[in-house]
């Protein structure tokens, strides 16, 4: 794994401590945007002021200990990446449903039922390697990147009571400008630290241009400085009623964790090819357990954050130690209601500045993974199809509400879990007679490099091949052309040349081609003849003919099969 140019700390890097702690309240500025979902959740449950700051303080140390757990890749379980956990307002629905049968402790057993389902689902994904393609990861990568963009836009166009819409511009334009005067024009601490100088700017000029109302600054100054959650303190139980919600829900995280694991490991390797599905398992595994820990304590249903994940690598910094001081500070907020009351007062305008900011690189990340692989239709069709339901989720929720039963309802999270969903539905659906070899021949004398370069195309496109590799395949294969037919390594029936035989073969590691016809071997050679071997030897073009194709491609085999000869060349994808 090599480090890309703009990190500055790549994950196993250790930072000093006093940037591991701005960093770490940098990424708590931004996941602060967070906090509002949970008291927004006890309005809707009917909860009181004591059973709201339970059920902050209980998501923040679940949260705490999730991001602890994804860091440290502890017995298996967690990605090891620098990973962060959020609520997600998309699992309101099904909460309420299982409140609305059951009681207020269904709810949480129904966060349990959620964990253990993305457990579940995490073992699923890496056993669907064909379908989880570099592609779907892509696409769940770019629809994080505009998720958090128009949510970002909505919260700038929001109507805050007592505050004018050129307040609102203005504070946009001065925290956006500064986080980008930095990351561009600046380098260093001052690029690491960015977004939260940028946060910190929109912060100062809401103070000094009194958008912060005083009702809100009231709210501040009466809240706790202390308090101790107490776990279980609103209550557990079952609803199986609510079964089959709950799993959906932890299917529909999964897929965002997906995304979301996806977007580190991309953001962490400038060498980067494929998902780590190993990795991958195990990070939703971390996301399971989480859930599981959070019911207890009577918290939020949990996911990886893409923004967060956005903001470590557009400041530089990706470092796992970052996870142990963001857990610190998160388990210190989660005893201090005075803490958790600041975030929440922090103007609409200025954290949508900061998630349009993160929208741009994680989007941008997304469309390059998509397009580092060869398209065919059967791709371009799941893709598109799945963005467009993706980036369509406010209005089809919109119909649903209005037409569909709450069962239903229930099945659509977010317009990343849609998308995906759609895509890895049609992509399992479009492996219907897409198959992984494909043969065809070729006549050794009058063929064209065209024809050879148009059937390995095709062949790269079906299958998603890297366009460099099927390039290589390309220019090897026409090669070996050249040299079974220019050293007379085919056998001629009646002064015409006996056919060869193409056929490709692709999974998500390899990328073969292999040449069957009628003759003799080619002698392959792993070095190169010297100079006085092709002097003297008659026999020394052929081997350097050899050696040549031997270079060309990652591994060549060849076999005789008492009738034909083979061919193989092998590229790694």
């Amino acid at each position: 794994m090599r480090r890309p140019e703009n990190i500055i700390y790549g994950t196993d890097d250790k930072p000093r401590l006093a940037v591991l702690l701005i960093l770490a309240l940098q990424q708590m500025s931004f996941l602060g945007v967070y906090l509002v979902i949970s008291p927004l959740f006890a309005r809707n449950l009917g909860l009181n002021q004591e059973q709201s700051l339970q059920l902050i303080s209980a998501t923040l140390l679940a949260s705490g200990f999730g991001v602890v757990l994804q860091s440290a890749k502890i017995f298996g379980v967690g990605s090891g990446y620098f990973c962060p956990l959020q609520a997600t307002s998309s699992t309101f629905s099904s909460l309420l449903l299982a409140k609305t049968h059951s009681g207020l402790g269904a709810v949480f057993g129904m966060v349990a039922v959620v964990g253990l389902s993305q457990m579940a689902f995490a073992f699923l994904f890496q056993r669907l390697r064909g379908i989880f393609t570099v592609q779907v990861a892509g696409l769940a990568v770019l629809l994080i990147g505009l998720g958090l963009g128009y949510y970002g836009l909505k919260l700038i166009l929001e109507t805050e009571v007592g505050v004018s819409l050129n307040q609102q511009g203005l504070l946009c334009m001065l925290t956006l400008g500064t986080m980008i005067g930095f990351n561009i024009w600046s380098s260093g601490h001052l690029r690491l630290f960015s977004a939260f100088l940028g946060l910190l700017a929109g912060f100062v000029a809401s103070y000094f241009m009194d958008v912060i109302s005083d009702s809100e600054w009231a709210v501040f100054h009466n809240a706790a400085l202390f308090y101790i959650p107490r776990p279980m303190n609103i209550g557990w139980s079952i609803d199986h009623k609510a079964l089959l919600p709950a799993i959906m829900t932890g299917l529909f995280l999964a897929l965002h964790g997906f995304g979301a694991l996806v977007a580190a490991q991309r953001f962490n390797d400038a060498d980067w090819k494929r998902p780590d599905l190993q990795l991958i398992k195990q990070g939703i595994l971390a996301e399971g357990v989480t859930n599981l820990v959070n019911s207890l304590l009577n918290g939020l249903p949990l996911t990886s954050s893409g923004g967060a994940v956005s903001l470590a690598a557009s400041t530089g910094c990706t470092s796992r130690y970052l996870a142990y001081w963001l857990a610190a500070i998160m388990v210190v907020i989660a005893f201090m209601p005075k803490a958790i009351v600041f975030w929440q007062i922090l103007p609409l305008s200025v954290m949508g500045a900061a998630l349009i900011f993160l929208a741009s690189f994680t989007a941008l990340s997304g469309l390059q993974v998509m397009g580092s692989r060869l398209l065919d239709n059967r791709k371009i069709l799941a893709l598109g199809i799945g963005l467009i339901l993706g980036i369509s989720y406010e209005p089809i929720m919109l119909l649903f509400n209005d037409k569909y039963p709450d069962v239903l309802r229930n099945l659509l999270m977010s317009g990343v879990s849609l998308g995906v969903f759609s895509a890895v539905v049609l992509s399992a659906l479009f492996q219907i007679k897409n198959h992984t070899s494909k043969q065809r021949s070729f006549d050794a004398l009058h063929s064209s490099l065209g024809d050879v370069i148009l059937f390995l195309e095709q062949q790269g496109m079906s299958w998603g091949a890297r366009p460099e590799i099927v390039r290589r395949a390309e220019y090897a294969t026409w090669q070996a052309f050249e040299i079974l037919t220019d050293h007379g390594l085919i056998d001629l029936n009646d002064d015409k040349s006996d056919k060869i035989q193409l056929e490709t073969l692709f999974n998500e590691y390899t990328f073969t081609v292999v040449l069957s016809y009628r003759g003799n071997l080619l002698s392959l050679m792993t070095h190169r003849p010297t100079h006085e071997e092709m002097l003297n030897d008659e026999n020394a073009v052929m081997q350097m003919a050899g050696y040549l194709l031997y270079r060309l491609a990652d591994k060549v085999r060849t076999r005789h099969d008492g009738e034909r000869c083979e061919l193989r060349l092998i590229f790694n994808d």
